[in-house]
Formats: C-alpha cells, structure tokens, sequence
C-alpha cells in the first residue's frame, strides 16, 4: 500500500475503515490483496478482522499509526485499518457490450451513466439504487466525477463492491460505443418537451444518464441523446436532488419487472 492515489479508473484501490474493510473481505467480487492496521485496535474488532482475513488466506499488519496515516491520508476517518483491493466488476465498456450475447442479448439491460457528478455521497447513493433496482451497470467516466473513494463506498452500503462498472475516460466516448452497440441514450431531464417518466416505455437496451447537480446534462451529451425523460414535480420545487432523480428512474426501468 502506498499513500498515492490509483489512476482513476482501474480497479486497484485503497479503502479503510472498519465496515468497508469487513465489507470487502465478505465479498467475492472483491480481491483483497493486503490489510493493515495500528496496534491500538478495539480487541473485538482485532479478533473479528483476522477471522475474516484468514477466510482469505490474509494475514494483516500491524503498522506504526504514522505509516498507516501515510496509506490512508485520512486518519480522522480511517478507524486504525485499511486495506488494498481489486474490483473485479470494472470493466471496458465495449467488452461489456460484446459479452451480450445468447440469452443475455434477449434480456433487456439497463445502464446508468454519471454526467458530471460531482458529489461522492450522491453517487454513492445513486451505486445503490443502481444495484437494488436490478440495473446491470454504470458507465463512470474518470474525467468531471470522482472515482470510487471511502466516501463513495459508505455512502453506498458497500454495494460499490458488487456493482459492475464501466469506465470510460471522457462521457461522450463511452456514450458513442454502446450506442454503437445498439443501446439507446437517453437523458435525465426536466426541459418541457422531454417524456414525462410516468409515460416513458424503456427500450430493449438503455441507458439513461443523469447530469450534475448543478448544470444537468452536457451540450455533448444532449447532442448524442435518443430521447429525454422528465420527472413530474410541483412547481413549488425546482429540481430534485441527482440521486433522488436517479433512484426513481432506475426503478422506473428496473429489469426486475420486465
């Protein structure tokens, strides 16, 4: 471990405290590579961390809390603990694209797309419902959003670790090859013309994307649009918060119903 953050995209990354450590080793969608943690550990928390480490084959180590520091660059939050995981569900967007084939081209798929969120908690929020409503993955570009983070991880439960995510370096890219691919874009909207969602039939393969807090959609992103959604609200209320709005549109759309 080392206190430089990974290239934004891969999926070699450092977490830490103590739920997400847990987290991590408890899920098989995640290869745990190395733990570490200050001597002055909770004895109950020591004894239930290795337990879960020699279920991996993993043997934590005990380091100064200056060097923990060092790995964590947060040791207000980091609970004395870390680890250094792989997230096997990172994927290209276009091998994911090549993978629907058989049974699963004949299923409908469903993708989220983040255009310029910035906010880790929001996204995080949004990885949830992404995962609950059945959704089969999130194009995440690396340029304008955060990268999978503590924070991103806490504010989703963890599901983060079980979501399969799909980056691309600039939106418009990742948008252009799986339209290729026959996934038809569509926006996140409040314009007046764009499909109330109470009306909105989602097509065989969607992707729906949804824009930042504060500017919405792109120019780029509406330029490559195949339609745009909006969601209903009072007039007394301007905008719904982005993972508010995501949540309801993933389970609009949710292939749990199909």
């Amino acid at each position: 471990m080392t206190n430089t953050n990974p290239a934004k995209g891969t999926p070699a990354i450092t977490v830490y405290g103590r739920r997400a450590v847990l987290e991590a080793l408890a899920t098989d969608t995640v290869e745990v590579q190395r733990i570490a943690h200050e001597p002055n550990l909770l004895p109950s928390f020591r004894k239930e961390l290795r337990a879960a480490a020699r279920a991996r084959a993993i043997t934590p180590e005990e380091l100064p809390r200056d060097e923990l520091s060092n790995i964590t660059a947060d040791p207000r939050n980091d609970q004395g603990v870390a680890a250094r995981i792989i997230l096997k569900l990172v994927q290209d967007p276009d091998a994911f694209a090549q993978s629907l084939t058989g049974r699963r081209a004949a299923s409908p798929t469903r993708i989220l797309a983040l255009d310029a969120v910035t906010n880790p908690q929001n996204i995080g929020m949004i990885v949830r419902s992404v995962l609950a409503s059945g959704f089969h993955a999130m194009l995440w570009p690396t340029a304008g959003s955060p990268w999978v983070s503590g924070l991103i991880i806490k504010a989703s439960a963890a599901t983060v670790y079980r979501t399969t995510i799909l980056p691309c370096r600039y939106l418009t890219d990742g948008l252009i090859d799986l339209q290729r691919r026959g996934f038809a874009l569509i926006g996140l909207d409040a314009a007046p013309h764009a499909t109330p969602l109470n009306q909105h039939t989602p097509p065989h393969r969607a992707l729906y994307i949804v824009g930042s807090e504060t500017h919405g959609l792109s120019a780029s992103t509406r330029e490559l649009l195949d339609d745009s959604v909006r969601i209903p609200i009072a007039p007394e209320v301007e905008s719904l918060n982005a993972a508010v709005a995501a949540s309801l549109v993933c389970f609009h759309a949710s292939p749990l119903t199909d």
